[in-house]
């Protein structure tokens, strides 16, 4: 499993023009940051599988030591018949994308802003679902706009992919991933 370094990022405007959904790049660098020594192992309660195994490729030994230490005797002592899936990273990204759909709303409000996101700009379906319902009514439509745009460019390419691959090429050239994030948000990303 390779963990992107994370960068410094205060906001989702710092992310608002590089390709991809600006939730997801944002998301993914926060995940980034907490899997690589952002969290300490008390704030560490519970993990799924897919951020279990991250911390486990990509963090320091002894620090995902104590953290599954922690989990371990708190599951012991939970027994069995308690729920588990409360995962303390997909937590802390979740309250992340709160804060930042709040942003992005906001940001949304300059007209040149809106019309760039329009006509260049990406969402991934899943975020902009979640960006309509804290949306106001007004600016449904330029979420609908950007979700149906980004849908029809993907599938020009993936039919392009299609005609140029045959049937025995392994290479998607990027378009698959793209296609992906956009159906399911990037990889990870717990909704």
């Amino acid at each position: 499993m390779r963990i992107s370094d994370p960068v410094k990022i205060e906001s989702i405007s710092e992310v608002l023009m590089k390709p991809g959904c600006p939730l997801c790049a944002f998301l993914k660098n926060e995940q980034a940051l907490l899997l690589k020594g952002g969290m300490r192992s008390e704030e560490v309660l519970d993990l799924c599988n897919f951020h279990a195994w991250a911390f486990a490729a990509v963090t320091d030994v002894r620090h995902v030591a104590h953290i599954f230490t922690k989990v371990l005797k708190r599951r012991a002592v939970a027994g069995h018949g308690e729920d588990h899936d409360r995962c303390s990273v997909c937590a802390r990204i979740l309250k992340a994308e709160v804060v930042q759909l709040k942003e992005l709303l906001l940001t949304l409000q300059s007209e040149p802003v809106r019309v760039w996101m329009e006509h260049q700009g990406t969402l991934c379906v899943t975020h902009a679902s979640h960006l309509r319902q804290r949306a106001p009514e007004d600016l449904h439509p330029v979420i609908d706009k950007i979700v149906a745009r980004v849908a029809k460019s993907l599938e020009v390419e993936l039919e392009t992919l299609l005609r140029r691959s045959g049937s025995h090429s392994n290479s998607g050239g990027g378009a698959l991933g793209r296609a992906a994030e956009f159906i399911v948000s990037q990889r990870g990303i717990k909704h």
